[in-house]
């Protein structure tokens, strides 16, 4: 499924009106639970990335209705969707818009049922009706990001502005990656002057055989933000490709360390909190994801992971000091100029998992201390 460039330039401009005007009129906070509902279960499992939510909401969850929460990550992606195909038992998932439509088609997320998260009424209308998900009716927008590049400006000065930045020579052995294939792939069409969701083979192969230049020089780290960060205060990487939450950690250890979003745009992604078809729980999912909702606890969300979140009600809750951080809300220019993450086919035989297969067939250079 693809968006028209007219349309996603219109999802845009109402996308950069959620940063500038903050708007959080109409909100409802309504989460008494109905009477006549389900029993809640004992256990959830909540499938996420690591390190992206904070565990005293989860705490908090289970201090106000008795269900304990497994906090169960993945690495990328790619990892969760293939978890999910594979019938893997989790109540509420996060995921990419991009991984959506692929999820739907085989029939592998619940319906949600909207009774029971009346906090969905938060969400702002930017995020809703999406044409991943047309009405909502299986995914409940979480909260979005840039993809940048975090500096060591002190070791290397300003020099930085450009994916192409990544192959420069002065960096080699220095440029920290994580090993996620939407990701690398997209940043490498941006550096040769291609769309981030090029189907055109000839365009892909291309970055592909860039990014395997790249592998023999890199370090690669994980997605985890403590390691991968480590790696940039240490003064092995002067170059990390990362995100908001990176930066934040990085910056309060080394002021040195700047985020950039390169010239040719940065790669805009969105979560969605959803049900998969294979929880047993769609109750307790929907209480849960319901709370996760609530404006103080969307904004405490923010406060700790610095995300922005799609949640209207929780935008006047958010510290002035992360509301008002460029990094964690871009300016209108720097969305103006950004790429979204669109959907694209993700089998065995399409074009991206040969390309990525490919890519991870090569062999890199090994360095020494890697």
């Amino acid at each position: 499924m693809q968006h028209s460039s007219m349309f996603m330039r219109s999802r845009l401009v109402l996308f950069c009106g959620l940063l500038i005007l903050c708007l959080a009129n109409g909100c409802d906070n309504t989460d008494t639970p109905n009477k006549t509902a389900p029993t809640l279960a004992k256990e959830l499992v909540f499938y996420n990335w690591v390190d992206d939510m904070p565990r005293s909401v989860l705490d908090a969850f289970t201090k106000e209705y008795g269900v304990k929460v497994n906090y169960i990550t993945f690495e990328s992606q790619e990892e969760a969707v293939e978890n999910i195909q594979k019938g893997q038992v989790y109540d509420v998932a996060v995921l990419e818009n991009p991984f959506i439509p692929l999820l739907l088609a085989d029939k592998r997320l619940a319906r949600i049922d909207f009774d029971h998260i009346p906090n969905f009424a938060n969400i702002s209308p930017n995020f809703r009706d999406l044409a991943i998900d047309p009405g909502n009716l299986y995914t409940v927008p979480y909260h979005y990001g840039t993809t940048g590049l975090l500096v060591r400006t002190d070791l290397i000065g300003n020099t930085v502005n450009s994916w192409n930045d990544l192959w420069d020579p002065r960096y080699t052995g220095k440029v920290a990656l994580r090993p996620q294939e939407r990701e690398l792939i997209g940043i490498t069409l941006l550096s040769l002057g291609h769309e981030l969701n090029s189907e055109n083979p000839m365009e892909v192969n291309a970055a592909v055989d860039r990014l395997i230049a790249l592998k023999k020089t890199v370090r690669w780290v994980e997605v985890d933000t403590p390691k991968a960060v480590a790696r940039l205060l240490s003064g092995e990487a002067v170059i990390l490709l990362g995100w908001p939450l990176d930066y934040q950690a990085a910056h309060a250890a080394n002021r040195a360390v700047s985020y950039i979003l390169p010239k040719e745009g940065t790669a805009l992604w969105s979560d969605n909190y959803v049900i998969p078809a294979s929880s047993p729980n769609s109750y307790t999912a929907a209480t849960f994801i319901n709370f996760l909702l609530r404006p103080e606890i969307s904004a405490q969300i923010v406060n700790e992971k610095n995300y922005p979140t799609a949640n209207d009600a929780a935008i006047p809750l958010v510290r002035p000091e992360v509301r008002n951080d460029p990094v964690v809300f871009p300016s209108a220019e720097e969305l103006r100029q950004a790429h979204f993450f669109l959907p694209l086919p993700i089998a065995e035989k399409s074009l991206y998992r040969e390309a990525w297969d490919r890519f991870l067939a090569a062999p890199p250079v090994h360095l020494s201390d890697q």
